[in-house]
């Protein structure tokens, strides 16, 4: 199709080799956006006449209306394979005109821009639902007491709502970044040709509105060749990856028998060829793989990047492939993670036990003698050491079960001045209610603060809510307006 200066064409095995025909099904629709305000624009600069218009967008809607008509084998992108096919269906006069003033390296830069889009609205779509179900299950839970963990090790007591609405907040932080992504996604690159421009006088801001971006990527090396939105929308998916996987590495060590803190539903949940009585968190361990993959995908388009010469190289073809499976893995994962979150099972009382049979409330002690008795934090620190190496020397004992005696002898070999019987009396009267109702940091999981925060989120969600709505709606009427000024074309000049 385009080798207007060889003598040959490809071989086979070289046109196998290059196409990339197989992805760009991805593309097509887009394809035929760009080709379609692309169009409108040449006709308004009379590089096509009316009638040339009328019959590029009648088979470009023919394509759309029936995709698996496009003959596809044999080329090496979707773009020559739509070029071909318009060729062979309304012939080289008009068909061999649309292509005037454009290249396909800013044109497949433009596709990739306007899916990116809309993919970039799906997944805020898909945090915003996991975030609204994580604060919901929050509010559920503001009495499901557990321990909370540094190292694996029972640190402190809190509250299951605490732990989610700690995963709500990086999501939130997640949402930010593609926020802010979207202004530098929703930039037309198209009309920068190959990379220079042309002679034409093409009106690349026509173009844009049509197709709803806000700006063109001026400079024509730029628009053609830079690919830094890519980096960064696999970044931030990278990162939506990572909370998702340490969220699913938590929900597979609490749902284990030792802990047993939760219960993944059946429908979640997979089990053994061999032994029947195994209900393995597959979805949940796939979720850790697919993290890696994505950060793997992010490294592959950073590596091809990265010693490319200024301008377009065939090597911008393959980010491609990364790119789109890393936008795939991200939604079905957070698709997933909010099914599986919304149907498991808080196993309150285990948490409550594994709260009762540790020493996590080790630092409120260590604070209210620091409070009580004006003891220095380190002294109180070393006294409460000493109090549970003495209650671990009593097979793991709990604290309240130390006697006047024992507490006795670790106070006179401190030489703290706080009576025994105070100390045990304090020892006896810790309530895991109300240590957690006690703390008064701004974040810490006191049920009262927890309410606050998720008052304060859910109206932060509206919020995030209106404004990818906004922004979808930009897009659709965008969409909408493409579509009416192709019927004005078509009810001035018939088919």
């Amino acid at each position: 199709m385009y080798r207007s200066r060889h003598k040959a064409d490809l071989d086979r095995n070289t046109l196998n080799f290059l196409s990339s025909i197989d992805i760009d099904n991805k593309i097509l629709y887009y394809d035929i956006l760009c080709t379609k305000a692309h169009v409108i624009m040449l006709s308004e600069i009379r590089l096509l006449n009316q009638g040339e218009l009328v019959s590029i967008i009648a088979e470009l809607d023919r394509v759309l209306r029936r995709p698996q008509n496009l003959v596809r084998d044999g080329f090496e992108d979707i773009h020559e394979a739509l070029e071909t096919h318009l060729i062979r269906k309304i012939g080289m006069d008009v068909g061999g005109k649309i292509q005037t003033g454009r290249s396909r390296n800013d044109q497949v830069i433009t596709d990739i821009r306007i899916k990116a889009r809309d993919d970039l609205i799906d997944i805020i779509f898909h945090v915003i639902n996991l975030v609204r179900l994580l604060l919901q299950k929050s509010q559920e839970n503001l009495n499901s007491i557990m321990p909370l963990y540094t190292h694996l090790q029972q640190a402190q007591i809190g509250n299951f709502a605490h732990y989610l609405i700690s995963y709500s907040e990086i999501l939130i932080r997640d949402m930010d970044r593609l926020f802010s992504l979207y202004d530098r996604i929703n930039e037309s690159p198209l009309g920068a040709g190959p990379i220079g421009g042309s002679l034409f006088p093409l009106n690349r801001r026509k173009t844009a509105r049509l197709l709803g971006f806000d700006n063109i990527v001026s400079n024509t090396i730029d628009a053609t060749s830079s690919r830094d939105f890519m980096i960064e929308f696999t970044s931030d998916i990278s990162s939506i990856m990572i909370t998702l996987s340490r969220i699913a590495e938590d929900l597979i060590i609490w749902s284990s028998q030792e802990f047993g803190f939760i219960e993944i539903n059946d429908k979640h949940a997979s089990t053994s060829s061999a032994m029947p009585q195994k209900k393995n968190p597959d979805p949940l361990e796939l979720m850790r793989s697919k993290a890696a993959i994505v950060i793997g995908n992010l490294a592959s388009i950073m590596t091809i990047l990265k010693s490319l010469p200024s301008g377009y190289s065939r090597d911008l073809q393959d980010i491609k492939i990364p790119f789109w499976n890393s936008i795939e893995i991200c939604s079905s994962s957070l698709v997933m993670m909010r099914d599986i979150i919304d149907s498991l099972e808080v196993k309150k009382e285990a948490m409550l036990k594994a709260s009762e049979i540790g020493y996590a409330v080790s630092l409120d002690i260590a604070e209210l003698l620091v409070l009580k008795h004006r003891l220095p934090f380190r002294t109180a620190h070393k006294l409460v050491g000493a109090l549970v190496s003495k209650s671990i020397g009593k097979d793991n004992a709990s604290l309240k079960l130390l006697n006047t005696s024992e507490v006795k002898e670790i106070l006179d070999k401190m030489k703290i001045k706080i009576t025994p019987d105070k100390l045990v009396g304090m020892l006896n009267e810790i309530n895991l209610e109300r240590s957690i109702a006690t703390r008064r940091s701004e974040g810490a999981p006191n049920p009262k603060q927890q309410i606050r925060y998720i008052k304060k989120y859910r109206n932060l969600l509206k919020k995030y809510l209106n404004n990818v709505k906004e922004m979808k709606n930009e897009i659709d009427t965008a969409k909408e307006n493409l579509t009416n000024a192709i019927s004005h074309i078509r009810k001035s000049k018939p088919i």
